[in-house]
């Protein structure tokens, strides 16, 4: 079946997770990846992770060091697509790979440089504990941002190289692409300087409307833990219904909620946290999985038992790949779920230098890849002349139209009448989140709002929505619906859970997938929690 990358050769030059990553859902999605390594491999092979990141892939063993290892590698450039490096600056002039030298009688290469860099995003972990300062964060999130970076400069390179026939440099860097995640705390620090009395330092207080009520951890009688994840004011007050907490309304210290003062969400936070030890997980769960439970709730998974998450296991993102002197291994599959053209796992990570005669054939070969010349002018912009329909909620739906706004689409952001939550509940995360975007209303609940939608998405190349399944249908922007009028849209799900499976219908926010993932356990230690019969009072809760 065909696959997106069909016929892309991608020369990975990289070393560690962040290329390898990249690379890996290139491979996945169809593309040839030849991996470049040093006599006695990169340094990062023998990372647990590597089996995954590089599966899939070819090995090959250059010296780049020595006059025969640089011959091969421009001769291989030639016959690639894509080359994506992570050497220190210089590096790659020193050993004759740099941009300008590659593509010297090649203009359609395409080039990517993942640069590390020192970032602040520990700082955004401060207060984790009791001590002062910044925090350790396990999950590799500097490396993932810098991975999808890479996956996004790659494809509009290699999409602006279809209709113009010339290649280009693409650089990312650890230090740009983190700073997609704080879509908080920049924004916020420049209001707190300029405008301090309107926006004072605390962001949870700025307004008197902090909630971090809706995003608590707490223990339930038998000993396990359960993420709350609950900060938009209808899934809160669902929250409170099937916690049987309906009556805390009736308190004025709470009758605002969720939007309170400190003082008012330490007392509630207490109250939360008792009554979660009422119950056990599983009485818990059976609560918030029935039919009568809309509100995001999920236990802390281990990452091995997020491997047979319902849900996960629904969407196809585990994998069996079976590695030689490993054996059968679960691993995560295709990034992304796409009807026509689906990814898949392309077998196991090479041995080192598996392929190194096999793929040095085909310069012996003599075999040059022929270039039509360009076929039409560079744009200004990558994804100039695409339209994108954002009907995205919160974050992860609009902070990835901003995204693609960055690469010069045209993006329209359709929000009900009153506008999206983020403008209220993230005032700060919407300057991010919704940049770049034109901005409508729309009645989707009213044939006049359907009618201009169905005008809008005629003309449209991708719509983007985060509805949960059967709104889209109800609201007439299904996939079925859209693509009677408009065969070519591409259309876009980003749910909490996936359009279909067992959790489907369930909402879903950020610590969500934190908890089922494994990221939350990883993150305190697996002996950071209490033994299950270990007495513990509200005050020694973990924060």
């Amino acid at each position: 079946m065909a696959q997106v990358f069909d016929g892309i050769t991608v020369l990975d030059f990289t070393s560690g997770r962040a290329g390898g990553v990249a690379t890996m859902v290139m491979s996945d999605f169809g593309a040839e990846v030849i991996k470049v390594e040093p006599p006695g491999g990169e340094k990062f092979r023998n990372a647990p992770g590597s089996i995954q990141w590089n599966r899939g892939k070819k090995s090959i063993v250059l010296d780049l060091k020595t006059p025969e290892g640089r011959d091969h590698a421009r001769g291989l450039a030639q016959l690639a697509d894509v080359v994506v490096e992570s050497f220190r600056p210089s590096v790659t002039q020193r050993l004759g790979i740099d941009y300008d030298s590659l593509r010297d009688g090649h203009p359609e290469l395409g080039y990517d440089g993942v640069v590390a860099a020192k970032t602040g995003r520990t700082m955004m972990f401060a207060g984790q504990n009791p001590r002062e300062g910044p925090n350790h964060v396990v999950t590799q999130g500097v490396c993932h941002a810098a991975a999808t970076a890479l996956i996004r400069g790659i494809t509009a390179a290699l999409y602006v190289r279809e209709r113009t026939g010339r290649g280009q440099r693409v650089e990312t860097s650890m230090l740009k692409a983190v700073t997609t995640y704080d879509h908080v705390s920049w924004v916020h620090g420049q209001m707190v300087e300029n405008r301090p009395d309107e926006y004072p330092p605390d962001p949870s207080v700025g307004t008197g409307r902090g909630n971090p009520t809706g995003y608590l951890p707490a223990r339930t009688k038998d000993g396990q833990w359960i993420q709350l994840g609950n900060v938009v004011e209808r899934l809160f007050r669902s929250m409170m219904h099937s916690l049987d907490m309906d009556f805390i309304y009736e308190d004025p210290r709470f009758e605002t909620a969720p939007f309170l003062d400190r003082k008012a969400v330490d007392a509630l936070e207490r109250i939360m946290l008792e009554k979660v030890q009422e119950k056990t997980l599983d009485e818990w769960m059976a609560i918030f999985l029935s039919e009568a439970g809309n509100a995001a709730a999920e236990p802390y998974l281990t990452s091995e038992q997020a491997l047979d998450h319902p849900q996960i296991v629904h969407n196809g993102n585990v994998q069996e790949v079976d590695v030689p002197g490993v054996g059968g291994t679960s691993q995560l599959g295709p990034m992304v779920n796409m009807e026509a053209t689906p990814g898949s796992t392309q077998g196991p990570a090479p041995a080192l230098g598996q392929h190194t005669e096999e793929v040095l054939a085909r310069l012996r070969s003599n075999t040059k890849r022929h270039t039509n010349g360009a076929k039409a002018l560079m744009p200004k912009h990558p994804l100039e002349g695409i339209t994108l329909l954002d009907l995205g909620t919160v974050i992860n739906g609009p902070l990835g139209c901003a995204l693609v706004a960055e690469l010069g689409a045209r993006v329209i952001r359709i929000e009900a009448p009153g506008g999206d939550w983020g403008r209220q509940g993230l005032p700060f995360s919407a300057h991010r989140t919704m940049a770049g975007s034109e901005g409508i209303c729309l009645d989707l609940k009213t044939e006049e709002g359907q009618e201009i939608m169905s005008k809008l998405a005629a003309k449209a190349d991708l719509l983007l929505h985060s509805m949960r399944p059967g709104a889209p249908e109800r609201t007439g922007i299904g996939y079925e619906q859209l693509s009677k009028i408009n065969p070519k849209l591409v259309y876009v799900y980003a749910g909490g859970y996936g359009s279909t499976g067992p959790y489907s219908h369930r909402p879903s926010m950020a610590p969500i997938a934190g908890a089922v993932s494994g990221g939350g356990v990883a993150q305190m230690g697996r002996d950071g929690f209490p033994h299950l019969d270990q007495s513990l009072s509200i005050e020694e809760s973990p924060p």
